[in-house]
């Protein structure tokens, strides 16, 4: 059992981590945080009002991150990968975040730009491997197939890392059993 003090008072959610980091992820209404076996904790904030909701410390927003100002209120979190969570926003946004790790320890949480909108999410859960079911009250049922993809970029850009969704709507039966027409 670990305890950890000082989280914020707006935390929400915990998402297991796989067995290589052994940690777990906080998602707060303005931040998202790792907390390891040891207590450590990486946090990174979505918005400003992270840093007036704890006493924890937070890399700078820089000028692109401060313009985007996500509340997390209401989203839905999955571990896609030993490194990577989807954030699923109330809206259905999805956003990728990458653990960047030193060893087996993870020193720093990278939020990537938005890479789908799905459904508004009641659920998230894995199927199997790669395919994740969104399911919804507010619309169709999402089936989702992460894949992870790596490209070369120039010489004088780092390599790109993108985590790429595919989609496809779960539709109901009909009473009889006969699929909609």
């Amino acid at each position: 059992m670990t305890s950890v003090q000082g989280l914020p008072h707006d935390a929400f959610s915990l998402l297991a981590c796989s067995t290589v980091f052994r940690g777990v992820v906080v998602i707060t209404g303005n931040s998202v945080i790792y907390v390891d076996q040891s207590s450590k904790r990486v946090a990174l904030q979505v918005n400003g009002w992270a840093t007036r909701m704890s006493d924890l410390s937070y890399l700078p927003l820089s000028e692109e991150d401060a313009s985007q100002k996500l509340t997390l209120e209401g989203c839905r979190s999955i571990m896609v990968d030993d490194k990577t969570v989807f954030l699923i926003l109330r809206d259905g946004i999805v956003y990728p975040i990458e653990f960047v790790v030193d060893g087996k320890t993870v020193s720093k949480l990278s939020m990537s730009p938005a890479i789908a909108q799905t459904t508004i999410p009641t659920v998230v859960r894995r199927v199997d491997g790669d395919h994740i079911f969104i399911g919804s009250t507010a619309g169709p049922s999402i089936l989702l197939k992460a894949t992870h993809v790596e490209q070369d970029v120039e010489e004088n850009e780092a390599a790109v890392s993108a985590a790429v969704v595919t989609e496809d709507v779960m539709m109901d039966d009909d009473d009889d059993g006969t699929p909609p027409s």
